[in-house]
């Protein structure tokens, strides 16, 4: 499994004092006042504050002190170390630690977890297969079992017939 993972994506500078505005790829933002350090295009930088508002993060990062060199950062991933991450809850997982993994419906190999889309109601997964990909909502219903540290993801061979959208 990686150690980092990316949890955001700076947007843009906040203020002159060099704080960065970021989207967080979290349902919940408050888990950013966990951080020490954040991986930001290459370099990695100490946190000094964090503070949420609407759905986004503020970070000041030590030695990014003025609008300028916030700016230089916008449009960058951010990233975290495992370490720093709560543990998902249970039946949920990191998307970078399904992405991968292989697919099997009603006993076949559908494909490779190429992509995880995520929307309202649900996530949508989309896997790889010999003739282009396959989609299906990640759905209690559809999925039957999932083993990140093996890299399978076994599906209900009936729901999986009922919801899947084939694209070549």
């Amino acid at each position: 499994m990686k150690d980092r993972l990316t949890v955001g994506k700076v947007l843009r500078p906040r203020g002159l004092k060099g704080v960065v505005k970021i989207e967080a790829y979290s349902d919940d933002p408050s888990r950013w006042r966990a951080f020490r350090t954040l991986g930001i295009g290459g370099a990695f930088y100490e946190v000094e504050d964090v503070s949420t508002e609407g759905g986004f993060v503020y970070v000041k990062l030590r030695g990014v002190d003025d609008a300028d060199a916030a700016e230089k950062l916008r449009g960058a991933a951010v990233t975290a170390l495992r370490s720093e991450l709560p543990p998902p809850p249970a039946g949920r997982y990191y998307i970078a630690d399904l992405l991968g993994a292989e697919v099997y419906a009603g006993g076949d190999d559908i494909g490779e977890l190429v992509d995880v889309l995520q929307y309202g109601s649900a996530d949508v997964y989309v896997v790889r297969t010999e003739d282009g990909t396959v989609s299906f909502p990640a759905l209690a219903a559809t999925i039957r079992e999932v083993d990140a540290e093996e890299g399978r993801i076994v599906l209900d061979d009936a729901m999986f017939a009922r919801t899947a959208v084939y694209n070549k």
